[in-house]
């Protein structure tokens, strides 16, 4: 049985997230705006609403995460996008089944499309950092 590729969620919890932080808005003001630029399924909706909650809860636990695994950068340097993507990768690696390799591909990827030239190995190294922490990797 072939596996669906969770990515349009992960999008999906990029833009809600990106909108939610450039606009100050909860998640249902956001929300028309995410899904009418970007249309998904309902499992997609599903999955990626789990991660956007996920990261909301565990906001300040991530924000203690940075200050440990980038000591020498303070969190309010990393751009936006990456934070998120770093959030997103995280949370799915507390809360979801995905295999380890596969969340740090998808993070990686999504922030190769996403953001700067630097950021992909960026998020590679601090998601693998997060990973030993927790015992995951």
């Amino acid at each position: 049985m072939p596996t669906v590729s969770r990515r349009p969620a992960r999008v999906f919890a990029l833009q809600l997230l990106y909108a939610m932080e450039i606009t100050g808005e909860p998640p249902g003001y956001c929300l028309p705006g995410v899904l009418e630029g970007n249309p998904i399924s309902s499992d997609m909706q599903s999955f990626g609403m789990k991660l956007a909650d996920g990261v909301l809860e565990r906001k300040e636990e991530f924000r203690n995460t940075f200050l440990e695994l980038i000591s020498d950068w303070s969190p309010e340097r990393l751009s936006t996008i990456d934070k998120i993507i770093l959030q997103i990768a995280m949370t799915e690696m507390l809360i979801a089944d995905t295999p380890i390799k596969v969340i740090l591909s998808e993070a990686v990827q999504i922030a190769n499309k996403y953001s700067d030239e630097d950021s992909p190995s960026f998020v590679n190294g601090v998601l693998q950092g997060f990973a030993k922490i927790k015992g995951i990797l």
